[in-house]
């Protein structure tokens, strides 16, 4: 099934090369997780990174439909 995956800022340089908007579309198995599209990514996994499915926070455990979008930026913002 085919979920995108949107980095954000700083987070983008985790993405292949020739990513426009820092958006990469994958093909995840079905029973797929938010884990599983984000772990493949040299990303935090903690506390320092906020990754959400759809706009909303959910548990990295949370599985996935096909269309789904997975964000992930710092939790750390500068001014």
């Amino acid at each position: 099934m085919m979920i995108r995956v949107k980095m954000i800022a700083n987070y983008r340089d985790a993405l292949p090369a020739g990513h426009k908007h820092g958006v990469i579309e994958l093909d995840v198995p079905d029973g797929a997780t938010v884990f599983d599209a984000v772990s493949r990514f040299d990303i935090p996994l903690n506390d320092e990174s906020v990754i959400v499915l759809n706009g909303l926070t959910v548990d990295l455990n949370t599985p996935l439909q096909e269309g789904d979008t997975v964000t992930a930026f710092s939790a750390i913002a500068g001014g």
